[in-house]
């Protein structure tokens, strides 16, 4: 889980490489061999970031404001191969809206 304060560009992606974490299927930061191995497999060409929640201020009325997605089934997939235990511990993330 990653919290961004500034949204920057690149911020989420440059953070993670930094930390060596870096975000599967990220041509720019991510590992190449993963990449690869992600097309592969399981045929997905695109980074697996998901903003699953996103917490604004409305810009007139002051508001919060809080939105969730549901994560894409594609990551989905991927999650429950790399972390199998992740539908127990976190089972908000794989409900559907």
């Amino acid at each position: 889980q990653v919290r961004i304060e500034t949204g920057r560009k690149h911020q989420i992606r440059v953070h993670l490489q930094d930390r060596h974490t870096p975000v599967y299927g990220d041509d720019m930061y991510g590992l190449e061999v993963w990449n690869k191995r992600l097309s592969k497999v399981h045929q997905i060409t695109r980074p697996l970031l998901h903003a699953y929640t996103l917490e604004i201020n409305h810009p007139i009325t002051g508001e919060l404001l809080n939105f969730r997605a549901p994560i894409p089934v594609d990551m989905q997939k991927i999650i429950k191969t790399i972390w199998p235990q992740g539908a127990e511990e976190q089972p908000e993330f794989f409900k559907e809206s």
